[in-house]
């Protein structure tokens, strides 16, 4: 194996609704979602977001959309309940006002290579002729990013790889729901889908970065 992951840089819970009113929110409840930690909050002309200093929480409510991320660079996925906080939120939203169209994870992963470069191995692993695109692009091919969009019955995935150094790379993967009548789990079921799809990306990463 040349290419191991890490780590995770980042993760996050997305809800998205059909509309989204900010003056609807209570304040109150939002700073409560998280317990023991009293939130900044700051109403911008079209986001609210709770801060949660020193920590690495952060809860962005708008553009039809909840965000509940946790900046972390750690190892894996870290002993943080996105799934809890991500109903809690959910809550806040008046099921007469707004309805869900979708939901989705989010993971940025740290990726290392142990023999050569990103660089050399993204273009080596899905640049299936070389010479032949050199020779339609009449240049020297430097880097290949590639984004791969793909689908599992009614999971939609989105992998999009980027360069960071010599040695490192980074790997945002999404897990996206969308369909008919669809509602957001209870708190186990989001919880052991939240890290079905982690594993899952994870295991697709790792598979297509090496032979």
């Amino acid at each position: 194996m040349t290419a191991v992951i890490e780590a995770v840089f980042g993760r996050n819970i997305t809800i998205v609704y059909d509309a989204l009113d900010l003056q609807a929110i209570d304040r109150n409840k939002l700073r409560g979602v998280i317990p023991d930690i009293t939130p900044t909050v700051m109403d911008m002309p079209e986001m609210v977001v709770a801060v949660y200093p020193p920590s690495p929480w952060l809860i962005q409510i708008g553009d039809r959309r909840i965000r509940i991320n946790v900046a972390a660079e750690i190892e894996g996925l870290g002993d943080f309940s996105l799934w809890e906080y991500a109903i809690k939120c959910n809550e806040l939203i008046s099921a007469d006002k707004a309805s869900l169209i979708s939901y989705g994870y989010n993971f940025d992963f740290g990726v290392r290579f142990q023999q050569g470069t990103p660089r050399d191995a993204l273009i080596s692993r899905f640049v299936l002729n070389r010479a032949a695109l050199e020779d339609t692009l009449q240049g020297t091919l430097t880097s290949y990013l590639p984004r791969m969009i793909f689908k599992t019955g009614d999971v939609q995935y989105d992998l999009v790889f980027e360069l960071m150094n010599d040695a490192q790379m980074k790997v945002h993967g999404n897990a996206h729901f969308q369909y008919d009548g669809i509602q957001l789990p209870s708190l186990e079921g989001l919880k052991t889908s939240y890290m079905a799809q982690y594993e899952h990306l994870r295991n697709v990463i790792e598979k297509l970065l090496n032979d």
